[in-house]
């Protein structure tokens, strides 16, 4: 199975675009590495995307509400279980929906964390990443600690573990934005901070690596270029993302000098770029990702086998609420390494969207029964073949 889809308010849809927004230095046209390849991406397209066209086998989950969750951070499919955090409590369910374990151990002490900045699962291990307390904690799936990595950075996600070695995300707070861990010490760095930009590009993303076997997917929101590691090994470009003449030039960044992440914002916004890539997630088939472009967000479906990318701004449920559209910006999904997709949908959504729209027969019985302040309902789905 199983990187959020549908539907938030417009309040939290803003939050989360902020959020997603504040990022990183581009690879632009004018500094491309011609040596990898590119996708095309037909950015001011506003096509709809249909969900049964690119996807199938879709199942839905009702989360029990013994133990209530916040808003969802992070969803990861290992094991034959779901792991969900809020930031602050690991929840572990069963592939049924049945709940497991949860535990929170927030405080100060070499086995606590201040909050879950991103997590990972290694085996029997659970790995979550502090941030502000600079550090790693292993912890087996009871809780307890089984061992303490500290940092000297401020890192905001981490990769899956392969052959012995992750990596660390840290935005533009060190010298590098990577750094590559293995065996449990700092092997390497990559991608050099440019320091000019320290001031007003940062940001914390939901996701920025993506697993596919052995091979570890890196991407950020406002850079052009996706980088591949296989079996642990460097960091290396591996796509370019062609917005067709609207990739922001290398000269935005260097005609002027902005004072902070709002001020570089407000100008970005006065032109007609495109730029970001977010919830990646390749498959034999298809590559996905988002954008923005004109302060919307996009998605793309690259197909490999016909070698050709779609681009769309809106979503038609013909799945779950039959008639119901919704822009983009409010199909928010968490990728498993499998290929699959898992959305949370909100309960209070569900409650509104099945006032106003019929629910689909196979799902009717579970969206009937939702009261909204139940947890989210999980929706998972795969690529079609």
């Amino acid at each position: 199975m199983g990187k959020y889809i549908f539907f938030h308010n417009q309040q939290r849809v803003w939050l989360l675009v902020c959020w997603i927004f504040i990022a990183f230095g581009c690879h632009p046209k004018g500094q491309r590495l011609a040596s990898i390849p590119a996708i095309e991406v037909d950015i001011a397209s506003d096509a709809e995307l249909k969900l049964s066209e690119y996807f199938e086998n879709f199942r839905m989950l009702k989360l029990p509400t013994d133990t209530l969750m916040g808003e969802i951070r992070n969803v990861k499919c290992e094991n034959n279980k779901i792991y969900i955090s809020d930031g602050l409590t690991l929840f572990v369910f069963s592939e049924e929906g049945k709940l497991v374990s949860c535990f929170e151990k927030r405080g100060e002490a070499p086995d606590e964390y201040s909050g879950i900045s991103d997590f990972v699962i290694n085996g029997e291990d659970i790995i979550i990443l502090d941030r502000n307390q600079q550090k790693t904690i292993t912890y087996d799936h009871s809780g307890n600690n089984i061992s303490t990595f500290h940092l000297e950075y401020y890192a905001q996600a981490i990769s899956p573990i392969v052959n012995n070695t992750f990596f660390l995300y840290n935005g533009f707070d060190a010298g590098h934005k990577l750094h590559r861990i293995r065996n449990w010490k700092e092997d390497s760095a990559f991608l050099e901070v440019d320091k000019n930009q320290t001031g007003y590009l940062f940001i914390f993303a939901h996701h920025n690596f993506y697993q596919d076997h052995d091979s570890i997917y890196f991407f950020q929101p406002i850079n052009d270029t996706i980088y591949k590691s296989v079996d642990g090994g460097s960091m290396n470009p591996l796509l370019y993302i062609d917005f067709k003449g609207k990739n922001i030039p290398a000269s935005f960044f260097s005609d002027k000098k902005y004072e902070n992440v709002k001020d570089f914002f407000d100008n970005l916004h006065k032109k007609s770029y495109a730029y970001g890539i977010y919830s990646f997630i390749r498959d034999e088939r298809f590559t996905m990702f988002g954008s923005f472009y004109q302060q919307k967000k996009k998605l793309t479906l690259f197909d490999h086998k016909n070698k050709s990318s779609n681009t769309f701004g809106t979503i038609k449920d013909d799945v779950c609420f039959k008639g119901l559209t919704i822009p983009i910006s409010q199909f928010i999904y968490h990728a498993n390494k499998s290929g699959s997709i898992v959305v949370p949908l909100e309960a209070y959504s569900v409650v509104e969207w099945r006032n106003t729209h019929t629910p689909s027969k196979p799902f009717e019985s579970i969206i009937n029964t939702t009261r909204e302040d139940d947890n989210p309902l999980l929706l998972i789905f795969d690529f079609k073949q």
